[in-house]
């Protein structure tokens, strides 16, 4: 099982990178993601020169979790909505389109050993991506001193979130032959759970609570500010595990219809 699944996974990631969407989409969130760094730095350091009393000094220094991390991390998180559909967008619908799914469904594989090569090469790919972040934080650190764990918790949040956006495309990517169908119903459930703060405000009293414990920003929250908290981290995990199983209970639906 694990030489089929070396074998369809590195068959995964040289279909991505041979196309020019691959490169795009890593230069697109390496440019936002040290474009929106660069200028939080610079917020910060405009507010730290404006002040005046070494005592504001020292408490703005101490508090780069809010005025740094908290931020950069949030704004990630939402070009990760936008940038994520078009990791995701192709892994089952482009194969239903060329009609090398039923091909590729008749090799000695289960459908756990192929869902799961989709999903580690898109992972992969979104690791390429965090990349860029993490060298933003290293460049930082020869400017300035901070604290590492709280950056490793949001990276952490990040990775998790990641994964759940993935798993969450890649089931939706099965659901249809249309890459475009799949890259648009995969950003719109994206914003959506982006957006539940808002909708939470507008629910009722009974219905907040719920909305907000499904809010993808209410459980990232904490990662961003540098707290981990096993809820949180068993929120990410169990939508990765549900839309795994939902994308298998999909393959199985399509093979029975034939």
């Amino acid at each position: 099982m694990k030489g089929k699944l070396a074998g369809l996974y590195k068959k995964e990631l040289s279909v991505f990178f041979s196309m020019p969407v691959a490169y795009a989409v890593l230069a697109v969130f390496m440019v936002l993601s040290g474009y929106f760094f660069a200028s939080i730095v610079n917020q910060y350091a405009e507010f730290s020169l404006r002040s005046m009393s070494s005592q504001q000094r020292q408490m703005i220094d101490m508090n780069m979790i809010e005025w740094i991390f908290r931020p950069y991390f949030h704004n990630i998180l939402v070009i990760l909505v936008f940038m994520m559909p078009l990791v995701t967008m192709r892994l089952f619908a482009e194969e239903k389109r060329e009609g090398t799914s039923e091909l590729l469904f008749t090799y000695p594989v289960k459908d756990f050993t192929v869902v799961m090569s989709k999903f580690l090469s898109a992972m992969t790919v979104y690791a390429l991506m965090l990349v860029s972040s993490a060298a933003c934080f290293i460049m930082l650190g020869f400017i300035t001193k901070y604290e590492l764990l709280p950056v490793l918790a949001g990276m952490l949040g990040l990775f998790l979130a990641g994964g759940a956006f993935i798993m969450l495309g890649i089931f939706i990517s099965s659901l249809t032959e249309s890459q475009i169908v799949s890259g648009v119903i995969t950003l719109g459930a994206l914003l959506l759970s982006l957006v539940m703060p808002w909708i939470a405000q507008a629910a009722g009293p009974s219905w907040q609570k719920i909305i907000m414990a499904l809010s993808v920003q209410q459980q990232f929250d904490s990662f961003a500010k540098g707290v981990l908290d096993t809820a949180n981290l068993a929120f990410f995990i169990n939508i990765m595990v549900l839309f795994f199983f939902l994308t298998l209970r999909s393959l199985e639906t399509k093979k029975w219809r034939g």
